[in-house]
């Protein structure tokens, strides 16, 4: 999975793009990172409780700013055991 999280002029954004099963999920990240102005780690935290929460898994991601303004795109550095089927 790679997470991703950009501002833009209505707030803060975030996807989630999945290898397997293939597929991505975006939306808006809410309150308190629904302002443009909040910060990127902020934005970034959001974006990662968003990850864990669909995943229902513990992760580390490390983030870094992308070549697009306002960007950032995450790497899923480990991750917690697949929750029971």
């Amino acid at each position: 999975m790679t997470p991703v999280s950009w501002s833009t002029l209505d707030g803060w954004r975030y996807a989630l793009y999945f290898v397997e099963p293939s597929g991505v999920t975006d939306d808006a990240l809410h309150d308190p990172v629904s302002e443009p102005a909040s910060e990127p780690g902020t934005a970034q935290a959001a974006c990662h409780r968003k990850a864990e929460e669909l995943t229902r898994r513990h992760l580390e991601i490390s983030w870094r700013a992308s070549d697009q303004p306002d960007t950032w795109t995450g790497a899923v550095v480990s991750a917690g055991p697949r929750p029971p089927a």
